[in-house]
């Protein structure tokens, strides 16, 4: 569902949102990568953003959804990406948990694969919280499937 074309938009969105930064927000666990390393994961996310996208119908440009005040996808739709296809999803302090679910994606472009949903709010109970990491972590197994969040209250709206 990601095209070539997908890809270099997404690159050329990480490369300018990059330029001039560094890896080193606190609720990175990998901020040891170097400028390359930090570009591809930038790059990737977005291409995991325009993927959901695509698949729930909505628009996407790349670059577009850095502000945390933003959603990635529509107005109320999350993204958590990650390369490990065993990841769980990772809420931060700063994700708003008052309007929206959060979908995790793993694998890289072209090849993605979503896990599933849950609305930040409900990913935001103790149950979930990682005290080492200073977050919250939903493994796969408590995600909704995908195909419910249509049918669900939380489809096209805000919560």
């Amino acid at each position: 569902m990601i095209s070539r074309s997908d890809e270099l938009a997404c690159l050329h969105a990480a490369i300018e949102h990059c330029n001039g930064r560094t890896p080193d927000h606190q609720s990175r666990a990998d901020r040891n990568i170097n400028w390359l390393g930090y570009v591809k994961q930038m790059a990737e996310s977005m291409a995991a953003e325009w993927f959901v996208a695509k698949r729930l119908g909505y628009e996407y440009t790349p670059g577009s959804t850095w502000d945390k005040s933003v959603a990635d996808v529509g107005d109320h739709i999350e993204v958590k990406w990650s390369e490990n296809p065993v990841s769980g999803l990772w809420i931060q302090k700063s994700d708003r948990a008052d309007r929206d679910i959060a979908i995790l994606v793993t694998g890289v472009s072209p090849d993605f694969y979503i896990h599933g949903w849950i609305p930040v709010a409900v990913a935001k109970k103790d149950r979930y919280w990682i005290s080492t990491q200073q977050n919250w972590c939903v493994t796969q197994a408590n995600l909704q499937p995908i195909e419910t969040l249509q049918r669900s209250k939380y489809a096209h709206s805000r919560i």
